[in-house]
């Protein structure tokens, strides 16, 4: 297979998470990667993943923004704000309010988040703050 590179990783073992000293609380710019729908915690919640392309010494780490996703959405809920936010205003009569409105590149804050019951901590996407390009 002349002209082809296959890149592969080293070892099938998956990738820790990052720890605190490889990734600070702070802002970043990160890309959308993709959402899902899950139970964690007990509720049905969304999940929408970002990789880190800014600054540099953080590219590829993955976040993650978790939203609650009640029976029906109202503007109190976080994953109605947040879309309103992406959308640029509020959604039209049956709207189906797809995650697919975060694809883009967006300014996230990044905290890490601390367990109540001896979990591992991990670092969470708190909010969007805007969004950079695409969309």
């Amino acid at each position: 297979m002349l002209g082809k590179v296959k890149m592969e990783r080293e070892s099938p073992w998956p990738i820790a998470p990052p720890s605190r000293n490889e990734l600070p609380d702070g802002v970043y710019i990160a890309s959308f990667r993709d959402a899902d729908r899950h139970q964690w915690f007990g509720q049905a919640k969304v999940r929408l993943r970002y990789e880190i392309v800014e600054p540099s010494a953080y590219i590829g780490m993955q976040v993650f923004l978790f939203s609650t996703l009640p029976q029906s959405l109202s503007h109190r809920h976080k994953y109605y704000e947040l879309w309103v936010r992406a959308n640029g205003g509020p959604p039209h009569r049956n709207d189906r309010m797809s995650p697919r409105i975060f694809r883009g590149y967006w300014k996230i804050r990044v905290v890490w988040n601390e367990p109540k019951n001896g979990g591992h901590p991990m670092p969470l996407v708190t909010d969007l703050l805007e969004r950079v390009a695409g969309g």
